[in-house]
């Protein structure tokens, strides 16, 4: 990359920030819909998710779409997911498949979540997983390929993939942006772990977008704050990122982003919002619960407070007020 280059993009996209932060805002606000003035964040669990050592299938389904249900004020998650998707569209969904199979989305949920899809009318082969690289998703458990019948699991280093040439600038972000996500997908779901990061505080949805640039080992400093706000506002990203979920039957309050068994818990639940900042909120009260249970400092004393959290709300990409947040939980 040329830094002369480099450095007249970073300033062409200061000088244009307040128009990208307004547009950024018009399209968080147009994609949550909150009809009520409240953001929406369903936290459901269901210990009868696992079974023998493995998930039940149907369990697993049944508590998706519960959170769905919950999450969009919708009769029934075909329902809701057809609030928010077409069958037109070419559905991408961005895993976490770091820590490997213990605390990554599992397959019994992907599974739930494509049949979901499915009955909301979008065919399995207009959906796409996809990761960082093509080594996470198998380390994730997952096969590489794009099948004839079927959901196609991709990385970014797949064939056919790759990154944008010429860098976007979002704040003080200047990356080269996934191709999957700017030329092959037209919707995004965002597929996260409820967990913490060693760097970021909280590791749960808005962190995950990070796999979405090709460089995010270089926006790490001041507890990733604002540079996950400034992934969250790159207006491509904006347009297409319909809900964020969390796949956290297994969740994990300390040593994250990697597997540490002596932290991780069976919270055995999911979380889903359009708002992922709303969601990113509750996250963060989900895991300061659990290090207290096991007599854990806070994340603040720990000098890993999630910052970028309230960044992003005073940015209008979403809100952090919890007087503004409708939890719902059952289980």
């Amino acid at each position: 990359m040329d830094r002369r280059f480099f450095l007249k993009q970073v300033g062409a996209g200061l000088a244009l920030g307040g128009t990208g932060a307004a547009c950024a805002r018009e399209g968080s606000r147009s994609r949550q819909k909150k009809s009520d003035g409240f953001s929406r964040v369903a936290v459901l669990t269901d210990a009868s998710v696992r079974k023998d050592g493995g998930f039940d299938d149907s369990r697993v389904r049944g508590l998706l779409a519960g959170t769905l249900v919950a999450a969009l004020a919708a009769k029934d998650a075909q329902s809701g997911l057809r609030s928010l998707f077409s069958a037109d569209d070419v559905v991408g969904i961005k895993l976490n498949c770091l820590a490997g199979p213990p605390l990554s989305p599992s397959r019994e949920f992907c599974s739930a979540l494509v049949g979901l899809l499915n009955a909301a009318g979008v065919s399995s082969e207009r959906i796409v997983f996809f990761e960082r690289g093509e080594r996470d998703l198998r380390k994730g458990g997952f096969s590489v390929g794009a099948p004839k019948a079927g959901p196609a699991y991709m990385g970014n280093d797949s064939p056919g993939a790759g990154y944008e040439r010429e860098l976007s600038i979002s704040g003080q972000v200047g990356s080269c942006l996934s191709r999957i996500l700017t030329r092959r997908i037209t919707a995004l779901i965002n597929v996260g772990v409820l967990k913490d990061h060693n760097l970021a505080g909280v590791g749960a949805g808005m962190k995950n977008l990070f796999g979405l640039i090709h460089n995010p080992n270089k926006f790490h400093d001041h507890n990733c704050d604002p540079f996950v706000a400034d992934v969250l506002a790159f207006p491509v990203i904006q347009k297409k990122l319909r809900l964020t979920l969390l796949d956290a039957i297994t969740a994990q309050c300390q040593g994250g982003p990697g597997y540490m068994p002596a932290h991780a818990w069976p919270f055995n639940g999911m979380l889903a919002s359009t708002d992922p900042v709303a969601l990113d909120s509750i996250a963060w009260d989900l895991l300061e619960s659990q290090r207290k249970a096991q007599g854990m400092p806070t994340l603040a004393v720990e000098n890993r407070a999630p910052k970028w959290i309230r960044t992003a709300a005073l940015r209008g990409l979403g809100t952090d007020d919890r007087s503004r947040i409708r939890v719902i939980k059952k289980g």
